[in-house]
């Protein structure tokens, strides 16, 4: 794969252009990444709104009826359900459990833990446990396989 970067000061605004001899899984991971790179998810904290970029969560856990996004030193409160943020993410967010989706790129270190389960510990020093049923997945993602 070869990657230029033309520079045209005349231009108004940045497009990427991929060309690829046909479209395969790769290709459309690119694309989603590069498109989800400018989206801001909108979040609430205290009676505040905001917005943060997706890359800034390291996860994101439900609780009850409410979800929250944790971020290297916030937590806010989101309206969106954890199956429509992972569905909005694939390319950041990966399902470890029931409740929880993880910013896998956020992960410093991880070890087995009981019963086939693993626990990740993330950049900002917080602990996931990663369910059995999705420790292949996160394996087959941190080794750069297509999941």
């Amino acid at each position: 794969m070869k990657v230029k970067v033309k520079i045209i000061p005349e231009l108004d605004e940045t497009e990427i252009i991929i060309q690829s001899k046909e479209m395969t899984s790769e290709i459309k991971n690119i694309e989603r990444f590069i498109s989800l790179y400018d989206l801001s998810l909108s979040v609430k904290k205290g009676d505040r709104n905001y917005t943060i970029s997706p890359h800034e969560i390291y996860y994101i856990d439900a609780v009850d009826h409410d979800v929250f996004v944790y971020t290297k030193d916030d937590v806010y409160e989101i309206n969106q359900k954890l199956y429509q943020l992972e569905e909005m993410y694939p390319s950041i967010l990966l399902r470890v459990n029931k409740n929880t989706l993880i910013n896998y790129k956020m992960i410093h270190s991880f070890k087995s833990s009981i019963n086939g389960r693993m626990e990740a510990e993330l950049k900002n020093k917080d602990r996931i446990v990663i369910s059995r049923m999705y420790v292949p997945k996160l394996k087959a993602l941190l080794k750069g396989e297509n999941i």
